[in-house]
């Protein structure tokens, strides 16, 4: 997804909320945001091919406040919260899977669950984690999609031996538990795939610990800290699994940004909730629905997932 009008206000609004997290010197905060502006105008009237993709500006960006500030991960705190509250909501969350009657309908609200989960962001301009709704959210969630192609992802997964599974933000890793138990549980090999470093409120190994994601799945990082999945920000190893496994299931609007963009030789289920207008266009949806989308292998523009 290329940059969009939109993109460049939020993009400032969370540049301007992690260096408020990061220092509290105010002076400092004028010179991240003066550097962050000056970053902003080279992508977009000298940057070229990836680095006009929003999800590449936004990891300068932090790479920016974190080098600047000195604070290597400014929403530490609130990933840690975010994890405490969702746990709290696990139970419901599997009550309402377990309730469904058949398997593939359990599948499908895992899938809708996960999705809604993708709820759990910060600093998105105009977005607000509902918190104090989130848990009414869960039964009314079906409700809320936008593109449902659960069918044909399960169908999928019947001739599915291994998958690698990317993840998104904390306290969302929690709602992506029933999933990967029912994936787990038709015998498929799953890879969990956490940041390798700090990113935005993004899940990284202790994350997936706070999760107890290694219940089900082998649990590896990306090798960096990338919005999404941009090769020069991951490792061989990781980059490598895409032609290892049969499937592929990406959270959040980081990897629907990024992926599309890429040559990804495995079918690959996109799980995300629309918080912002240039995602919802681009999905020919509108903001605040949950999605279920599934894209065959296909070529991008920017080629191979490969590391350089």
């Amino acid at each position: 997804m290329q940059m969009d009008s939109q993109c460049v206000s939020c993009l400032l609004h969370r540049g301007l909320e992690e260096a408020q997290l990061a220092t509290t010197n105010r002076a400092l905060q004028l010179r991240v945001m003066t550097e962050l502006v000056n970053g902003m105008h080279y992508s977009l009237t000298k940057g070229k091919g990836v680095e006009r993709i929003p999800a590449y500006i936004g990891t300068v960006r932090d790479q920016t406040v974190q080098k600047m500030t000195g604070c290597p991960d400014p929403y530490a705190s609130l990933k840690r919260q975010s994890n405490e509250t969702a746990l709290r909501l696990l139970p419901k969350l599997e009550d309402f899977v377990e309730a469904a009657k058949t398997s593939e309908i359990q599948f499908q609200r895992a899938c809708i669950a996960a999705s809604l989960g993708n709820v759990i962001e910060y600093g998105v301009s105009g977005h607000e984690i509902p918190w104090d709704t989130l848990d009414d959210m869960v039964s009314c969630a079906q409700e809320e999609m936008a593109i449902d192609e659960t069918s044909l992802v399960w169908r999928l997964l019947q001739n599915t031996r291994s998958a690698l599974f990317l993840t998104d933000n904390a306290g969302e890793i929690v709602f992506d538990r029933p999933l990967l138990k029912i994936i787990s549980e038709l015998g498929i090999k799953v890879t969990v795939a956490v940041k390798g470093a700090p990113v935005l409120n993004d899940a990284t190994l202790e994350d997936a610990s706070s999760a107890r994601l290694d219940e089900f799945s082998e649990v590896i990082t990306t090798g960096g800290s990338a919005v999404g999945v941009i090769p020069r920000w991951c490792s061989k190893d990781f980059l490598s699994r895409f032609d290892e496994v049969d499937l592929v299931i990406a959270k959040g609007m980081g990897h629907w940004e990024t992926l599309p963009e890429f040559s990804v030789p495995k079918p690959t289920a996109h799980l995300l909730r629309t918080k912002c207008e240039p995602v919802a266009r681009s999905l020919g949806v509108s903001k605040g629905h949950n999605i279920v989308k599934l894209l065959k292998p296909h070529k991008g523009r920017f080629g191979p997932l490969t590391a350089k």
